[in-house]
């Protein structure tokens, strides 16, 4: 009996010194994994920058020139422009008849040309009583009345002349011109109707004279002048246009004022919605990545830098301030280190990294 139990230790101790060394026999003859092969990247260098955060506001493109031509005469619409016709400055609007003015305007040339004639019956009468009065044929007194005569018809000459044209620029109104060039966005009036003095014909806008009207906080103004550029912002879409007016008076409900932005011609219809970004703090030097180097994750914000042996390192970074396709970091990162902005989210800290140029990531995108 003592002698089985001995041969059973024997045989478990040979079995568990046996199975490591299989074990290990096992992993040396087992082949080793390859090297991942290196990334496809594209890579963009750190930069040194002034940025300064920014504040986004509401605002519309609206016309420099937009005006509801009013009539300076009333009457009666014979024509009128139709929606959406282009008008040139000068070119009518609205016509209204004006068979009245033109009668009155004949009776004025009438009137007018019965006081010419007696005026000249007078000045020649005036002219024999000058010589009669010299030669004292005549008294003196005779003739200084046909001299008064005759000034009071030069009067009423004048009297006819200026009712006449006054007729006549009347009759010129009844024709409501465009001030400017544009498009007519309105019409207010209708053909047929009878139009009063002083109202509105039509709604005239020009399209080609264009600006973003948008009203921003008080507490911006110290931050803002004209000429300065901010951002334009219309479906995702950013571009950068110079503040053309300020208006450095704020409502007193809203504290709020009023910045004019100016605009291409004919580059947004007017009545589009856009959104303003303003300076809300002086700019400051920073250093600032495309925003596609950054990598967004749960556990924090990282860039990828690559080194020298073009392997890539992980860096964590804190982001701030955003303007354009720039954002400002805070972390390891120095001007002129490449970070990875294309291919980056398939590359491990450490692995090998192959970049493109420029002109060949766009097919990384």
């Amino acid at each position: 009996m003592r002698t089985l139990h001995k041969t059973l230790i024997a045989a478990a101790l040979a079995a568990a010194l046996f199975v490591p060394l299989w074990d290990y026999d096992a992993d040396a003859s087992a082949p080793k994994k390859p090297d991942a092969p290196p990334a496809i990247v594209g890579v963009a260098a750190a930069v040194s920058t002034e940025l300064a955060p920014r504040r986004w506001a509401s605002g519309s493109v609206i016309s420099r020139q937009d005006a509801r031509v009013a009539s300076e005469q009333s009457g009666r619409v014979v024509r009128v422009a139709e929606v959406g016709q282009h008008v040139s400055a000068g070119e009518p609007l609205a016509v209204l008849d004006d068979a009245v003015l033109r009668l009155r305007e004949q009776e004025g040339q009438a009137e007018l040309a019965r006081i010419q004639a007696q005026l000249d019956q007078a000045t020649r009468q005036e002219q024999r009583y000058a010589q009669l009065a010299a030669q004292q044929n005549i008294a003196r007194a005779q003739y200084e009345q046909l001299r008064a005569d005759r000034d009071v018809l030069t009067q009423d000459r004048a009297r006819s002349q200026a009712l006449l044209a006054q007729t006549r620029h009347q009759r010129a109104q009844m024709t409501v011109r465009a001030p400017f060039s544009g498009v007519v966005a309105e019409r207010q009036t209708q053909l047929g109707e009878y139009v009063a003095s002083g109202a509105a014909v039509a709604r005239l806008v020009d399209t080609s004279a264009q600006e973003v009207r948008v009203r921003a906080p008080v507490d911006l103004a110290r931050y803002l002048v004209v000429g300065m550029p901010v951002l334009v912002r219309v479906d995702g879409r950013e571009r950068t246009h110079p503040i053309s007016a300020f208006v450095p008076v704020g409502d007193e409900a809203s504290r709020q004022f009023e910045l004019r932005i100016a605009m291409d011609a004919r580059e947004l219809p007017v009545g589009t919605a856009v959104e303003v970004g303003m300076p809300s703090a002086a700019p400051r030097v920073t250093v600032a990545v495309q925003r596609d180097a950054v990598i967004l994750r749960r556990e924090g914000s990282f860039v990828l830098r690559v080194g020298a042996d073009n392997k890539a390192e992980r860096l964590p970074v804190r982001t701030g301030t955003e303007v354009g396709d720039l954002v400002e970091i805070s972390g390891e990162v120095r001007p002129g280190d490449r970070l990875i902005v294309r291919g980056g989210e398939r590359v491990e800290p450490g692995q090998a990294v192959t970049v493109q140029e420029a002109a060949s990531r766009v097919a990384l995108r």
